[in-house]
């Protein structure tokens, strides 16, 4: 018996360099409360799972940032485009996360307004051509 097709949405960084590609459209996913960047769960692929989620074409900081929050601190280890070195998400170190969850994969933290939407990036090329035709007068 096959398995339900699945939709893929894909999301690119601001310089449209494809970054994401899921199962689980952005929208739904739930805020953190610190800083509401986008919780985003990483499946294990020998799992069975009804999501998947893949980060592609970023580069994950060795290093810890350190950043300090109202009730202490936190290790961020930044995900960045490849092509800009635009932070797009974090992942935690272990003994940081709420859950225990962050550094090895399972969890990541996808910051706000560093992602657009294929469809969206799409539109937005399409209106440049409406751009170009109606002109600008000067």
């Amino acid at each position: 018996m096959s398995s339900p097709e699945k939709i893929i949405h894909t999301y690119h960084c601001i310089c449209t360099q494809l970054v994401l590609a899921t199962t689980t459209p952005l929208s739904t996913l739930k805020p953190r409360t610190s800083d509401s960047s986008l919780i985003l769960p990483l499946p294990d692929l020998s799992a069975t799972t009804n999501h998947y989620a893949l980060l592609t074409n970023t580069t994950l900081d060795t290093a810890p940032t350190i950043i300090r929050l109202e009730d202490g601190f936190e290790k961020r280890y930044f995900h960045k485009c490849n092509r800009c070195d635009l932070s797009v998400g974090y992942s935690l170190d272990k003994s940081q996360s709420e859950d225990g969850k962050g550094m090895k994969g399972e969890v990541v933290f996808l910051l706000q307004g560093g992602l657009v939407g294929t469809e969206n990036m799409k539109a937005a090329k399409d209106m440049e051509g409406e751009i170009g035709r109606v002109g600008v007068k000067g």
